[in-house]
């Protein structure tokens, strides 16, 4: 399965490059579940990744061989396995405006529900019925028109999509939207012009045996770095892979994926001005081919 000649490198464990190792990443999801592992283990080998949307159930997928493993998800556990919060670093939210979002997420999850009123100091426990109730009178006093639902695009399944926009209409609302569409909006837009869909027309599983791939403006061991291996398995059948972009991405030049080599992704690098991509592909299509015989 290993080929020599699409490796970038011999260092061990791709040391020095983007994302240069995952085994410790690996080593360091450890010892943030350290005190949930048997129920973090559950999740990883029973569940789906609230990672991504490949169709990964436990750790395999529907296209690739092997483990189905990526760090996005590893990153996430701890959202499913943390403890919760020391209640008393909520009585003053002055302390609680001093720490960094990541800070703010170490604290822990939320044990039940909180109530901060007007011109108290911090938050105050209250029972889910007090909550609910107050939420629902307050849509009730409120124009359906200015009810909005937004939600974020991980660590929610698509039942609860599902239900949150049958919530909204059943209110009287088509204010619904998520952070994956706000992500998504420029790529949806791109895709509508050229090719008249706002969505993918292919699946990953349509790049192994392809002739050639080719990424504009997009940077992918970084945004989406489960894709790498499905770069590989193209590349093991003869696939070529072609990079637009005023950067020359390091990921795409050379990646570790774990469980290869390092891997040379990209075969060849075309460095365009920001905002000559249009000029780019224009210059293609009046360049005449090449004579052959």
């Amino acid at each position: 399965m290993w080929n020599p000649a699409q490796w970038a490198g011999l260092i061990p464990n791709g040391l020095g490059h983007v994302k240069p190792n995952h085994y410790g990443e690996m080593l360091h999801a450890v010892w943030q579940n350290r005190a949930e592992l048997p129920y973090a283990w559950r999740i990883l080998n029973d569940g789906v990744c609230d990672g991504c949307a490949l169709g990964t159930t436990g750790m395999r997928d529907f296209t690739m061989d092997g483990v189905h493993l990526c760090t996005v998800r590893l990153n996430l556990l701890p959202l499913n396995t943390m403890g919760p919060l020391n209640m008393r670093v909520t009585e003053d939210v002055g302390t609680l405006r001093k720490l960094r979002s990541d800070e703010l997420r170490d604290l822990g999850r939320l044990p039940y529900p909180m109530v901060r009123r007007r011109g108290e100091a911090g938050f105050q426990r209250v029972s889910w019925d007090a909550a609910l109730d107050t939420a629902a009178e307050r849509i009730r006093e409120t124009d359906p028109k200015r009810v909005a639902f937004y939600l974020t695009s991980r660590g929610i399944t698509n039942e609860v999509y599902y239900v949150a926009q049958k919530v909204a209409r059943f209110l009287g609302t088509n204010n619904v939207d998520n952070s994956s569409r706000v992500c998504h909006a420029p790529s949806t837009t791109g895709l509508k012009q050229a090719l008249g869909v706002a969505a993918s027309t292919c699946s990953y599983s349509d790049w192994i045996g392809s002739d050639l791939i080719v990424f504009i403006g997009s940077d992918v061991p970084n945004n989406q770095p489960v894709t790498t291996k499905y770069l590989y398995y193209a590349k093991q059948k003869g696939t070529k892979v072609a990079v637009i972009n005023p950067f020359r991405e390091p990921g795409l030049e050379r990646y570790w994926v774990p469980s290869v080599f390092d891997t040379r992704l990209a075969d060849a690098f075309f460095q365009i001005h920001t905002g000559g991509d249009i000029a780019f592909q224009m210059v293609g299509r009046l360049t005449p081919p090449p004579p052959t015989g």
